[in-house]
Formats: C-alpha cells, structure tokens, sequence
C-alpha cells in the first residue's frame, strides 16, 4: 500500500504530487514479526479503551491477525495462526465483547489527525458491499452495491475517509439497516440491533458522520462523494448548513435551471375557485437535465487543465463549468457550479460534478478536489486486501461494528508506519489550494469543542421515522436524538 506525502508548497498552498498508487498484499510472516514492536507500540495507546486486561490481549491478537497473510482473518484463522490467542475467545471478544468501538475510534481519530491534519483537507464518503449468504447477517438483502457492481446478497457500509497532502485513510464509519430490517422484531432482536437504531439512507448515515466531524473539529475544507450524495437533497443541505464546501458526483438525468427560476410560496399562490387553499409553492420557469444543458454548450467554453503528473505523464481533462440552480426536491437550491469533465479519449466520457464553493475558487481547484475522491476506493481496497475489512463471520450487530473498527485501526497502523519510515509518497490528482482563507487547523483532536447545533444538522435532516442515531453512537451525538 502507498500513501502519500507532501510534494511541496506554491503561492496558493497545499500540492499533490500525482502517482496512482498501485494496491499491494497484505504482510507476510517475516514483515509482520519485523513490525511486531512497532506494531505493540501503536497499540499501547489503545489499550485501555478496551478495558479488562484479557480484552486488551485479544485486541492485540487481532489486530495482528489482520495483517498476516493467509486464508480469511476471521476468528478462527487468527487464532490458529497467532500464538496464544484462544479461538472461542477471540470469537466472543468481536461477538459479544464488552468494550466500546465508538471511543476506540474517537482515539484513532486523533491519532490520524497528529499524521495528517490539514485545513484544506478532504473529507470523503463511499459505500462499499460485503456479500453474504443466507438471511442471518445484520442489514444483509439483495441490493446493489457498486463494489460489487451488481445488486447480490450482501450487507452495505457506508464509510468516510479524511484525504490530506500527507496521506488518507478511514474516519468513520456506518451500517446500513434496510428498511425491511428496521421494520422486522424478530430478525433485529436475533441480530442484536439496538432498539433505538431505525432506518436511515445512506446519504443520512453519511451526513451523520460528516456532522460529527465537524462538531469534533476536525480540520478539513471540502467534502467529495458521488453521485448518491451529490444526488441527494438531504446531504447536500446538511454540508451547506456545516459550512462545507463540496465538489460532488451529480447524475446526467439530475434536473438544474440555467436561469434563476421564480419560487411563489403557497399563501401567495392565488385560491382556485371554491377548492382548497395551495399548500405547495410553484416554481416559475423549466428545468432541464444536466446531460441535455451539457449538451447544448458551445465549443469553445471547454478548458484542457492538466489535473496532475502522474506516473505515465500528466493526466488531463477537458473541463466545463456553468452557473446553475440545481433542482432539491423540486425546489430550486442556492446558485452553485455544474462542472462537466470529458476525457480525451476517442470514447469522450462524460462526468458530472456540482460545488457551492464560491467564484473565486478557481477551476483547477475543483477539479483537484474531486480528484481526491479516489484515495476513499483506494482506502476501501486495501481495508479489504490488507486488514481483513471483509473477512469477518460473525453475524450481529455487535459484531459487524467491532471487526470493522479493528481493521480500521490496522489500517490507520499502516499509515502510521509509513509516516514513521518517511517513505516517499504521493498523491494522484492532487489539491491546490486556491487561496481562499480557511479557518486554522491547529491542534483538533476528536471529542474536543463539539457543537451541540452543528451535531443537530444530521438529525433535523432525516426522515421522521428516523430520529434517534443508533445506540452505538448516541455519547457521541447527544444533541442529535433530542
């Protein structure tokens, strides 16, 4: 695995260097007994997050077991594979474990953050499928998942990632509850969902965590996803309303008004006849789809910038941008960019892009953000490929949430460690900096100064039926379940 380093500074901040890094396997026996102490030391930290000191040792075998090579980093294998761990207590340790995963990453933040903080960073969110078979694992149905791309039986995870010049790797994270589980007793109590968990999308799961990061203070400037967050009312609201720049994926058929349409609210809507007074507001003027306003640009509004170096050459693109009014619910948001990206092969493929950031931040610069979007697919790879992100049998609640924070620690230790080395890295598409003043990133760490209204932005956005975070989560959004 690479991760990636500062590649110097310009007159508009923070660069990237632009090498697409390549995937490589997890440890073999000797690197991992190589990195043993180092490994020991990372975890010291840790520690007494997980309370009693038998837990403390079965985190430490895990973890471990994570990141040796061979077959599935489940329970068992790591038992049999690491010396002195017992499999049927490694088993209850995921399971049924008394131990908090929710403090152990608010820890692990704070560590990523002494690595990598940086106030023009990218805060990244991504679903990704896990396949399963049977009806038993929590959350698990046939849906599509774009990992897999394909809909297959399998559960959804919806995770974030933090993307600076020093390097990226996973935040947070969330399980998504399909709404037929939500609404099943029997299936919930066998699986061992909280009571409080209900059903949410995963735009509303993705804002939860974006919310959280912002009342924990974490430093980052922009937020990038595709186009299930780009697409959605909710999400891109909730980033408006924390004070978040974005640069999102957007769909061909999302409809925008290339003039600034008439909103008439309901009272001043005129009464019909004998019926009914207009409850709904109407909006003056026709949309149009994005793919069909794209369509009808000129020849010469096109750009060529040169997005990064990479290891083949500079990587380009022709781009596009417009002022528009994207269409929120059939209402019209605030005037923000529609950027259009078209690659220069003979194929000429189309991508499709908005941000609210404002008019003096250049093009290039949003097309960097979005460049970066990337390092939260490389992120999900390698949770998968080198800490066993994936690998895990356990059927519950509990469980799920206590493998998957795990092996968000063994992949935060490999970051670390690269740091640690001072490896070169690099970064593909990287982010310029375009000059706009930031707030400092300091010295934020997670838990420290949180917003009781800006934790709130995640619950006003979701659906009634949704009003409580899940249980797992609720001593860290106290104000979002009031």
């Amino acid at each position: 695995m690479i991760f990636y380093g500062k590649s110097g500074f310009d007159t508009r901040g923070v660069s990237f260097a632009s090498v697409r890094p390549t995937w490589r396997p997890f440890m073999d026996e000797q690197q991992l007994l190589a990195l043993k102490p180092e490994l020991d030391r990372f975890l010291d930290r840790f520690a007494p997050l997980f309370g009693v000191e038998p837990n403390q040792t079965h985190a430490r075998c895990f973890v471990q077991g994570l990141l040796h090579q061979g077959e599935r980093r489940n329970s068992e294998n790591i038992a049999q594979a690491i010396a002195g761990c017992n499999v049927r207590n490694l088993q209850a340790f995921i399971a049924t474990g008394a131990w908090q995963e929710d403090a152990l990453l608010a820890q692990m933040r704070c560590g990523v953050l002494e690595m990598l903080a940086d106030e023009d960073a990218v805060w990244n969110t991504d679903e990704t499928g896990f396949p399963k078979k049977g009806t038993k694992s929590v959350g698990v149905k046939r849906q599509y998942s774009g990992t897999l791309g394909r809909t297959d039986n399998c559960q959804i995870g919806v995770f974030a990632n933090y993307c600076s010049a020093k390097g990226h790797t996973f935040m947070d994270r969330r399980l998504f509850l399909p709404q037929e589980w939500a609404d099943d007793p029997d299936r919930r109590m066998e699986a061992g969902v909280p009571v409080d968990v209900l059903f949410r999308t995963k735009p509303e799961l993705a804002l939860e965590m974006l919310a959280n990061a912002v009342a924990d203070g974490i430093p980052f400037g922009w937020v990038g996803g595709d186009s299930v967050y780009g697409d959605s009312p909710s999400f891109v609201q909730g980033a408006r309303q924390l004070g978040k720049w974005y640069v999102l994926d957007t769909s061909a058929d999302a409809h925008v008004w290339t003039n600034e349409p008439q909103v008439i609210p309901a009272e001043q809507r005129p009464k019909r006849g004998r019926g009914r007074r207009c409850t709904q507001p109407v909006v003056v003027g026709q949309s149009q789809r994005v793919d069909a306003v794209v369509a009808a640009l000129p020849a010469n509004v096109w750009q060529r910038l040169v997005i990064a170096e990479g290891s083949q050459g500079p990587r380009m693109y022709e781009y596009a941008q417009l002022w528009v009014w994207f269409s929120e619910g059939g209402l019209p948001g605030p005037r923000e960019r529609l950027l259009v990206r078209r690659s220069l092969g003979q194929s000429q493929e189309l991508k499709y892009h908005r941000s609210n950031a404002p008019a003096e931040v250049e093009l290039l610069k949003l097309a960097q953000v979005r460049g970066c979007r990337w390092t939260i697919e490389e992120d999900i790879q390698s949770g998968k490929g080198e800490c066993g992100l994936d690998e895990y049998e356990t059927r519950g609640w509990v469980g799920w949430h206590h493998h998957t924070a795990l092996s968000m620690l063994a992949l935060a230790f490999l970051t670390w460690q690269k740091q640690r080395l001072g490896e070169k890295r690099a970064a593909d598409d990287g982010v310029r900096s375009a000059g706009v003043a930031r707030s400092s990133a300091g010295s934020a760490c997670v838990g420290r100064g949180r917003d009781p209204e800006v934790v709130a932005v995640a619950a006003r956005t979701q659906s009634p039926r949704s009003r409580k975070p899940p249980k797992a989560a609720t001593r860290r959004v106290v104000a979002a379940a009031k």
